[in-house]
């Protein structure tokens, strides 16, 4: 963790020492045991693996075909749950309100394992613009890719993909091509919200009702709540207060009740819930994150990472995608990814530079990167 700089290395160990640290600011500001919150927190600390992957230098292409397989698993396993609502296989019948419920007009299934199934359809949407020899099975999964979060009925997932959709397919086009995406995006859209789909009226109707609310609109309130009077003390509005150990300790309970009589759910304010459990300091890592997401360059065939860190700031605001359990492994790999091959391409455009300046001093860094059993750049 301290032995790398550069890329995305700043903001990982920002958002890593800000989980470890708040094991004692739950202790301190709740006293929640070391025991309950290391138990409580041990599903955030995935992040630290970032570190792990850049050591053992895990390959690109074995993570895509990782993030790919277990993408297809996510979508047989959601359709095996969407086509038997009456038990419960994956998940639980209530966590947090609604990962299983019937709401909307349809059977909710919040499913476990969303950050997977996100980063493959980016995955897929990329590959279909590389020309891949598979190009026909990614745009069969990049078709999932629009249906399942509409089947979801969760309006972040739903704008969060369309519009990356619509930006990637959009760019580097010529004028011909861009009006005919333009008015297909439109014209699609307005066949959606003319449809007797039930998802599609129940994301209608739900999201008419939270624009009349306006700040009294539940999230609204629970997010200037978790922001000003959650804390108990000046510390913990700087460091966090650590993630609450539902039901079990004194905080826990308070969260609980909390949830109960004035439905505050830190799920329901995404980086907001990661400051009031994490600290300042967390923000601060996902602030570059996203900074840097937009200003480092990655390799066009890996643009897919640079989009799954825009689809969390999109989301970020009232979704858990950028801290829960359900998204961290897909955090983690994304940035890797990104990072890797944004470091790689640095590494060689060095290389390429000096063989143009000094052609011979290019050519021994060149043959010391073969030597070391790099991939180098072809001279």
């Amino acid at each position: 963790m301290f032995d790398r700089k550069g890329g995305f290395v700043l903001p990982v160990q920002l958002i890593s020492f800000s989980i470890f640290f708040a094991i004692v600011m739950a202790y301190y500001s709740w006293d929640q045991s070391f025991k309950v919150s290391l138990l409580e927190t041990s599903q955030y600390l995935l992040w630290p693996l970032f570190f792990f992957l850049l050591h053992v230098k895990v390959p690109i292409n074995t993570l895509e075909k990782i993030v790919m397989t277990l993408g297809m698993v996510y979508v047989m396993l959601y359709f095996f749950q969407f086509s038997n609502p009456s038990t419960v296989y994956f998940g639980k019948p209530i966590s947090g309100g609604d990962e299983f419920s019937e709401q909307r007009g349809v059977v909710r299934i919040i499913f476990p394992g969303a950050g997977i199934f996100i980063l493959s359809i980016f995955i897929a949407i990329t590959k279909i613009t590389q020309n891949s020899k598979k190009k026909w099975f990614y745009i069969g999964f990049a078709v999932l890719g629009l249906i399942i979060p509409v089947m979801q009925v969760t309006r972040q997932f739903i704008a969060g993909v369309y519009l990356i959709y619509f930006y990637h397919f959009f760019k580097g086009q010529s004028l011909a091509k861009k009006s005919i995406i333009v008015a297909a995006f439109v014209g699609g859209t307005v066949l959606l919200i003319n449809s007797d789909i039930p998802m599609i009226k129940g994301v209608i109707e739900t999201q008419q009702r939270d624009t009349k609310l306006g700040e009294d609109y539940i999230r609204v309130q629970a997010g200037k709540y978790f922001l000003t009077d959650f804390s108990p003390n000046t510390i913990s509005k700087f460091f966090g207060n650590g993630p609450p150990s539902w039901g079990i300790s004194k905080y826990g309970k308070f969260e609980e009740r909390l949830s109960n009589t004035h439905e505050y759910f830190l799920s329901d304010v995404g980086i907001i819930a990661v400051y009031a459990m994490f600290g300042i300091f967390a923000i601060i890592g996902f602030i570059l994150m996203w900074y840097q997401s937009f200003v480092l360059d990655v390799p066009k065939q890996f643009v897919y990472a640079k989009y799954y860190l825009w689809y969390l700031l999109f989301t970020s605001f009232t979704w858990y995608s950028v801290y829960h359990y359900h998204y961290v492994i897909a955090n983690i790999f994304a940035l890797y990814i990104y990072h890797k091959s944004y470091m790689d391409q640095k590494k060689w455009d060095l290389i390429k530079n000096s063989l143009i300046k000094t052609p011979e001093l290019a050519k021994e860094k060149y043959i010391v990167e073969y030597q070391k059993g790099k991939n180098p750049l072809k001279i």
